[in-house]
């Protein structure tokens, strides 16, 4: 039996997911997308946002793309990774969080992977830097063009390198050039920060945290003020913190 072959009848035995929140979807018209470019399956795993069956079915549509599921969770996508071996995983922003979900990291490692954004803000993207994830590519709904779509797909499948629509890359550009000209704290100030944080805590309470002296809380507070460019103060470096992403809102 050829490899064609198994393809097709992988499509024809997927298994059935509750409607709204999963299913399959598969395009009748299918031909290359052009000379070299390999016939892709996409396997969408939806967060919160609407328009996921949309984009699904506006996918299915597309020359080239042989068929697309929709997860509606993690275990599900994890499952259809193993089961259906897609060529390439498209993620809803909102499964990107603190702590990182394993089934997530395990998710990325068995196929090429591309997060999709209402938008990119700071902390999502420092998240994003953070997570170590290998992914693909970094998109927004307002680059979903549906002219671009399949090259898009195609060269996500392909490309070892981190690619962007141009609405997520203006983003990107904008929030890097922040990140890059953020500060770089020492260790002890990376821990005292989020404790500043919770206003509950006196400095002698956050002292005895950190087991050091309340002087040495304060020293570091008028450190970090400095560094951030703000009067001494912890409210003022808590604000500022927050504002460059350094701080979850």
């Amino acid at each position: 039996m050829q490899a064609g072959s198994r393809r097709e009848r992988s499509d024809a035995v997927l298994p059935h997911l509750p409607e709204r929140q999963s299913g399959w979807y598969r395009s009748d018209n299918r031909p290359t997308l052009s000379k070299g470019l390999a016939m892709v399956r996409t396997l969408l795993v939806r967060d919160d946002a609407l328009g996921w069956q949309e984009l699904a079915a506006q996918l299915a549509g597309c020359s080239g793309i042989t068929a697309v599921q929709l997860a509606a969770d993690l275990a599900t996508a994890a499952q259809l990774a193993v089961t259906w071996r897609p060529d390439l995983v498209v993620l809803g922003a909102g499964l990107l969080r603190e702590p990182l979900d394993p089934a997530l990291g395990e998710l990325v490692q068995r196929a090429p992977s591309v997060l999709l954004a209402r938008a990119l803000p700071v902390q999502l993207v420092a998240t994003l830097l953070n997570s170590g994830l290998p992914l693909r590519g970094v998109l927004t709904w307002d680059d979903l063009d549906r002219a671009l779509l399949p090259a898009v797909i195609a060269l996500l499948t392909q490309s070892p390198l981190l690619l962007a629509g141009p609405r997520a890359a203006a983003q990107l550009a904008a929030l890097w050039r922040e990140r890059v000209g953020r500060p770089r704290l020492s260790p002890a100030e990376e821990r005292l920060l989020p404790l500043l944080a919770e206003w509950d805590l006196t400095y002698a309470a956050i002292a005895g945290r950190l087991g050091v002296a309340p002087a040495t809380v304060k020293a570091r507070v008028r450190r970090l003020a400095h560094k951030l460019g703000v009067t001494p103060g912890r409210g003022a470096v808590v604000a500022a913190a927050r504002q460059r992403g350094l701080l979850a809102p």
